[in-house]
């Protein structure tokens, strides 16, 4: 009777992985449903990014897709909260267009009292479960024969806009400031805090810490630099920051 139990497992384990190695496109919410706002604390945009850093192709539902694909060709993220009093606990859902949970991580807690620093840690947190995913597109569920070669999208071909969704997809990602109570903190795509921004008078100027270096982030001709001094020079970082 064991032996036949491990079987089911093994054999649904192994159906369960080959469905979501199907898919390459994520449609993440602007907003969920237990926030106020649209991207509220970043959460939306870090939950893209997470995806991102497992291989997906993951847009916002209000950006444009380069590509004209059928609705089943994507998965569909969520991120479910179950918070205590004392703890912050989210996971992340992944369903496919007939609301079938194709994927759902662990539970990601946090204890910290500052809400985005929470939802960012209990997000890295539920998305190690991404990690023994192993996810790797395998080539199913591409692009569709909808489009007519001939037809123009937004005034561009299909090829144009095949050459446009290339260059998106090899941008360097931005990094995102989140806001705290004085201040901000600077996540990347992982999500990471990797630097915390600390208010000043001056509008455009932050006093910076990064592990042990402090320093300031000044805004420049439209660039944002990350100044601080090591072994008595000066280092200026040009940072791809966005508020």
């Amino acid at each position: 009777m064991k032996k036949i139990v491990l079987l089911f497992i093994l054999i649904s384990s192994y159906a369960f992985s080959q469905s979501i190695n199907d898919y390459q496109y994520v449609i993440v919410p602007v907003k969920f449903d237990f926030l106020k706002k649209d991207d509220q604390y970043r959460l939306n945009t870090l939950t893209k990014l997470l995806l991102q850093k497992y291989g997906f192709k993951a847009y916002l539902n209000n950006e444009e897709i380069p590509l004209n694909l059928e609705r089943c060709n994507f998965l569909y993220a969520n991120v479910i909260e179950n918070s205590g009093m004392f703890s912050t606990k989210v996971k992340v859902v992944l369903k496919d267009c007939k609301e079938n949970v194709v994927f759902e991580t662990q539970l990601g807690e946090s204890r910290e009292k500052d809400y985005a620093s929470a939802y960012n840690e209990s997000l890295r947190k539920a998305g190690k479960s991404f990690d023994e995913l192993s996810y790797q597109f395998s080539g199913k569920n591409g692009v569709t024969n909808e489009v007519d070669i001939s037809e123009k999208l937004a005034g561009k071909t299909l090829g144009e806009h095949l050459t446009e969704a290339v260059a998106i997809d090899n941008l360097e990602p931005f990094l995102f400031a989140q806001p705290t109570t004085n201040g901000f903190q600077v996540v990347n795509n992982e999500p990471k805090v990797i630097l915390r921004l600390f208010n000043t008078s001056q509008k455009n100027v932050f006093i910076a810490e990064r592990e042990t270096i402090k320093g300031v982030v000044i805004l420049k001709n439209g660039l944002w630099f990350f100044e601080y001094y090591e072994n008595a020079k000066l280092v200026s970082e040009s940072w791809n920051l966005k508020f």
